[in-house]
């Protein structure tokens, strides 16, 4: 089963990633801040960790989506429909074994590593 978890997706995008995702049938799980301190592998499942109790810091900063259980193609052709509708999106992952165990802050943490490496290397 495709999902994917949204976190901080501003309204208008919202809308239209509800859109692709309703016409590929695509399940849609809206994380909110107050569940940053589960780990994506529970929030996939709809679980709640009880010892990881509610998040009350600031808020990460961009907003973020966490694709699971796409194949290569459906991966693509929902990549394609994100461009051609022009949803703005800060970052965009895919699970793995690793990330599941992973905390939505940690998460934010990778992405924020990954994109200022990224412009790092562009600009030498």
């Amino acid at each position: 089963m495709e999902r994917v978890l949204v976190f901080q997706v501003k309204d208008e995008d919202l809308e239209k990633l509800r859109k692709i995702t309703g016409n590929m049938k695509i399940k849609v799980l809206a994380v909110e801040k107050e569940d940053f301190k589960q780990t994506i592998g529970d929030l996939l499942e709809q679980k709640s960790n009880p010892l990881m109790g509610s998040y009350g810091g600031e808020t990460a900063s961009g907003s973020m989506i966490v694709l699971d259980g796409f194949s290569d193609k459906r991966l693509d052709t929902f990549l394609n429909a994100l461009k051609r509708e022009q949803t703005k999106l800060d970052y965009k992952a895919v699970t793995t074994t690793v990330n599941k165990k992973w905390t939505v802050l940690q998460m934010y943490l990778e992405m924020e590593r990954e994109r200022s490496a990224y412009l790092q290397m562009m600009q030498k």
